[in-house]
């Protein structure tokens, strides 16, 4: 029975050796040509797509190529070559009508691991290569012949020989499409006539490539350098990557490497970015930012995908730097890109934010202003709310000195932005301004086409004299204001807001003394303003100030407006046309004490925001003028009585009474 059983097991083995050389032979005699057309069309029905050789095709046997080390298989090897090779794509992409095409492929693989679904491909060669890939999904890869959510079929390249490939990639979850015009790098390492990219150092670039096509909005234009080919395809490779170009109107310098790229898991990268504006960032990002001066930034970007089902990514902007004209920033920032909607959130820090970088068409001329100027100083510079809608974010900002204007600063301002479903707030907002505090919030509504905005703002404390710095070579104390800001608007630009602003505007000087030959020489009393300049400049207590503004579609009124002395009070009175950026105040002094050689006279305050223009009231002047003139006539001594002023009985508060006359 044992001796049967062994019989049968030689027969058994016999034959299946029979079976191999006959199928060795048959491999290595065949002629393949014959069979083509069968083949390809059976291989385009079972894949669902073209296969089509036009040129001949062989099937043989080798030994494997040496190893970069030297060793080499001993077991044999197919080789497989064809010409003019066309493998199409799916009827899903839209991308191409062919996945591959080649003018010659030439490849060495081992043919006991197909018996377990795998290709090993130990040397693969090709000419005249065009390659397109495209996903959707993680099912949906036109280099993968199956729906399936993985496929049984896994494969590995040693290496990868050829002198020119023409790539091209689109990524619909990442809104990606590029073209790669790839070739060698030639380096003291790789100059041989026949150039095998296989894999070498972990970080070491073998090959350089012309990139073009867009991400997002953002066309790409530049170059990179990469490692070998073959860590591009293979299942858990890293791959080193160096790339430089423009991405839209950016400038972008980046190196580091790509995790398991065969199916992107993970993108460790170094990076720094340069242009006009932020706002530039837009089109590749999808993140909302706001038209500024010059930029530019860098930092460490980790993209890690998190589900492949529901096309999500986290971008981590680590430890960033970066300046905006002359002001800095700093920070960390996490952005959620996927379904079902965008989310950012930063938190950044600045040692000088400067608004005029922030905001920096101030000043410049706007041919679609409903008002036309030859200068405008609010900024016009147009808000695209429709942007809002893809993203959620939260940003937490704090700037030890945020510049308003050249003489006013605020310190230790910090806020938290958050923009949810196109409303934008920034509350609370606290800041510390010439020895006092302000804290309010600001509310921007983009669910219709023009921006509703609010603003409440609340001071207390402030130093006049740290408020308007220019005052401190006077030697007198300026007291404290509190005020209170209520506005409303909408526009999609600050200059088209405050036109159409409605609100009240309230404030109150606390007592102090200024210095006298201000008060004088705002009444144009002559003769005291040149004896106080020249001999003496005494303070004068200043009991208090007080204004109350009523803004209605962005005419500003003065309702109230006093600055009370002991020696003399100065209303100002009239309006200003947010709209137009035009002044129409008038400055009405009234004195409390007896003024001779006096020209006192109500001045103006006319013009634009841009240009005002400031003076006397020439009319009350001329009068004056005149009616000495006449008296001179008659007896000089009498000249000098419309010169003098007479006091008045002005109380001492700062409370709305009944104006009195001009004097």
């Amino acid at each position: 029975m044992t001796r049967r059983v062994g019989r049968f097991l030689t027969w058994v083995a016999l034959t299946l050796l029979a079976l191999m050389v006959m199928l060795a032979l048959l491999i290595a005699l065949f002629d393949w040509n014959l069979a083509k057309p069968w083949i390809t069309r059976e291989l385009s029905s079972v894949l669902a797509r073209e296969i089509r050789v036009d040129g001949p095709i062989t099937l043989g046997w080798s030994l494997a190529p040496a190893h970069r080390d030297g060793s080499s298989r001993w077991l044999p090897q197919l080789h497989f070559t064809a010409r003019e090779l066309h493998i199409g794509n799916p009827d899903w992409a839209r991308s191409a009508d062919h996945l591959l095409r080649a003018r010659t492929l030439d490849l060495h693989f081992s043919p006991l691991p197909l018996l377990r679904w795998h290709w090993h491909i130990s040397d693969l060669r090709v000419e005249g290569l065009d390659l397109v890939m495209e996903r959707v999904d993680e099912r949906h890869k036109s280099w993968r012949f199956s729906d399936q959510p993985r496929s049984r079929w896994s494969f590995d390249i040693q290496q990868i020989v050829f002198e020119r490939a023409l790539i091209r990639y689109v990524d619909q979850p990442l809104d990606m499409d590029l073209r790669f015009d790839a070739r060698p790098l030639v380096s003291p390492t790789n100059q041989s006539a026949e150039l095998r990219l296989a894999p070498a150092a972990p970080s070491a670039p073998v090959v350089q490539a012309a990139v073009t096509g867009r991400l997002g909005q953002a066309s790409i234009q530049g170059n990179l350098r990469g490692g070998a080919l073959p860590d591009l395809l293979n299942e858990d490779s890293v791959y080193p990557l160096q790339a430089e170009g423009e991405v839209g109107e950016v400038h972008a310098v980046l190196s580091g490497k790509l995790i398991n790229p065969h199916q992107l898991s993970r993108a460790e990268l170094q990076l720094r970015l340069n242009g006009d504006s932020l706002d530039r960032l837009y089109a590749a990002s999808g993140v909302p930012l706001p038209a500024t001066r010059p930029f530019s930034t860098e930092g460490a970007l980790t993209i890690t995908r998190i589900d492949p089902d529901t096309r999500a990514w986290d971008w981590h902007y680590a430890h960033f730097t970066g300046k905006v004209g002359d002001s800095d920033f700093s920070g960390d920032a996490h952005y959620y890109r996927g379904p079902p909607k965008n989310r950012l959130r930063v938190t950044a820090q600045a040692k000088l934010l400067r608004l005029s970088d922030y905001l920096p068409d101030v000043g410049k001329k706007s041919a679609g202003h409903p008002y036309k100027s030859d200068a405008r100083v609010l900024p016009e510079q147009q808000a695209k709310p429709q942007r809002w809608a893809k993203l959620d974010a939260e940003i937490g900002l704090h700037a030890e000195r945020l510049q308003l204007h050249p003489d006013i600063a605020l310190q230790d301002a910090s806020t938290t932005l958050r923009l949810q479903d196109q409303v934008l707030t920034a509350a609370p907002l606290r800041f510390a301004l010439a020895g006092g505090k302000g804290e309010g919030e600001i509310s921007l509504d983009g669910r219709q086409s023009d921006i509703g905005g609010k603003l409440q703002l609340q001071l207390q404390g402030v130093q006049v004299r740290e408020l308007f710095p220019r005052l401190a070579r006077f030697d007198a104390s300026f007291g404290k204001v509190d005020g209170r800001a209520d506005l409303s608007g909408s526009g999609n630009s600050v200059a088209a807001m405050l036109a159409h602003a409605n609100g009240e505007i309230k404030a109150d000087l606390s007592q102090g003394t200024i210095s006298q030959f201000i008060l004088e020489a705002t009444g144009l009393n002559l003769a005291n303003a040149v004896f106080a300049k020249l001999y003496r400049d005494q303070q004068v207590k200043l009991l208090c100030g007080a204004a109350d503004i009523r803004i209605k579609d962005g005419l500003a009124e003065v309702r109230h407006g006093i600055l009370n002395t002991e020696d003399a009070a100065i209303d100002i009175r009239g309006q200003v046309d947010l709209g137009r950026e035009t002044l129409s105040l008038d400055v009405v002094p009234r004195t409390k004490q007896l003024r001779i050689l006096s020209l006192r006279t109500p001045l103006y305050v006319r013009g634009t925001f841009a240009k005002p223009d400031i003076g006397a009231s020439k009319q009350a002047l001329a009068a004056r003028a005149g009616a000495a003139a006449a008296l001179a006539l008659v007896a000089p001594v009498a000249a000098v009585i419309p010169l003098i002023t007479p006091g008045q009985k002005i109380p001492d508060d700062c409370a709305p009474h009944a104006a009195a006359a001009p004097s």
